[in-house]
């Protein structure tokens, strides 16, 4: 049983992973069960559970690294292994207990033999072994009753950890459900900038229709282009942004590098004016170098005089998103 313990653990030393912290206290545990003679010479069968257990504790972390089914099948393993150490004190405490028996029957045998030369005495050996007996019976019958009471206790609070993980998994399942429902408003709330999901976050363009040529002052329609964006951001208050200025090729680099800062400010300040707290919000001029439509023409020009605007996936992550 040891050989098949080491043989699993000798793969998870090939892993990448770490192993969990409750593999190993479970692996900790069942070793030392097995290596006490009292455990393993009174409870083999219920040590065998565990070390069943184990193994598909084992196994579940080699095949899927799932740490929640790890952890649930290393606690199962692990209350296998107390299982087998109640199971065998019980059994000592039992044993102890028969051997007291004989003791007292011997004890009884003797005192019938001695009766007819101990006749006057018989009355009070009789009396000594009854209250020695009374006291043993109510010492064993409060061990069995601290026992009864600790398997009790025992079997409620495995029963509040289980019906924890439940609430535990449920309440993943809902965040999961929510942030996938949150998702899709967002992308409905934002839809007509063109939003498309990345990997930095949701991305929105806002064109040039906010700026005039060569200027980085918003037109006075911005509230009405921003007003969905400001709306979403007002009800996820934690969710943070990054703001992209880019201009045409008409120009320097210097100058559409500023240009571009710019017009990000501008919208940052906007943004910030209307509500929205000053450190959910970051600011970036790229300048020229991202064009998303030739500037051989008017309309292309046009397209590329743009904010982009990214919006984080997740809240606590930093508004400084690298492109």
């Amino acid at each position: 049983m040891f050989m098949a313990i080491g043989t699993a653990l000798a793969a998870f030393s090939g892993c990448s992973a770490t192993v969990p912290s409750s593999l190993d206290r479970a692996r900790v545990n069942l070793e030392t069960a097995q290596r006490d003679p009292q455990i393993s010479g009174n409870a083999p069968l219920a040590l065998q559970d565990a070390a069943q257990a184990m193994r598909r504790a084992e196994r579940a972390w080699n095949d899927t690294r799932n740490k929640e089914e790890v952890d649930h099948l290393a606690d199962l393993a692990d209350r296998r292994t107390e299982i087998a150490r109640v199971l065998a004190e019980r059994k000592i405490a039992e044993g102890e207990t028969q051997r007291l028996g004989q003791e007292r029957d011997k004890i009884v045998m003797e005192a019938r033999q001695r009766e007819a030369e101990r006749a006057r005495r018989q009355a009070e050996a009789q009396a000594r072994v009854a209250q020695q007996e009374a006291k043993r019976q109510a010492r064993n019958a409060e061990l069995v009753s601290q026992e009864a009471r600790a398997q009790a206790r025992d079997a409620e609070v495995a029963r509040q950890q289980a019906e924890a993980r439940a609430r535990e998994a449920e309440q993943a399942r809902q965040q999961a459900e929510t942030a996938t429902v949150r998702i899709t408003q967002l992308e409905q709330q934002l839809a007509e900038f063109k939003a498309r999901q990345t990997e930095r976050g949701l991305e929105l363009t806002l064109s040039g229709v906010l700026f005039e040529f060569d200027k980085a002052t918003l037109k006075p329609g911005a509230l009405r282009n921003l007003s969905p964006l400001i709306t979403f951001l007002q009800e996820d208050p934690e969710r943070k942004i990054v703001l992209e200025g880019h201009t045409d090729s008409v120009g320097s680099d210097s100058y559409n590098m500023e240009l571009a800062q710019k017009r990000a400010e501008s919208v940052r300040n906007f943004l910030i004016q209307s509500g929205i707290a000053s450190h959910r919000i970051a600011a970036h001029g790229l300048g020229k170098g991202y064009p998303v439509a030739s500037n051989d023409t008017e309309a292309g020009r046009l397209q590329n005089r743009r904010v982009e605007i990214i919006i984080s996936n997740e809240a606590s992550r930093s508004a400084s998103i690298p492109r």
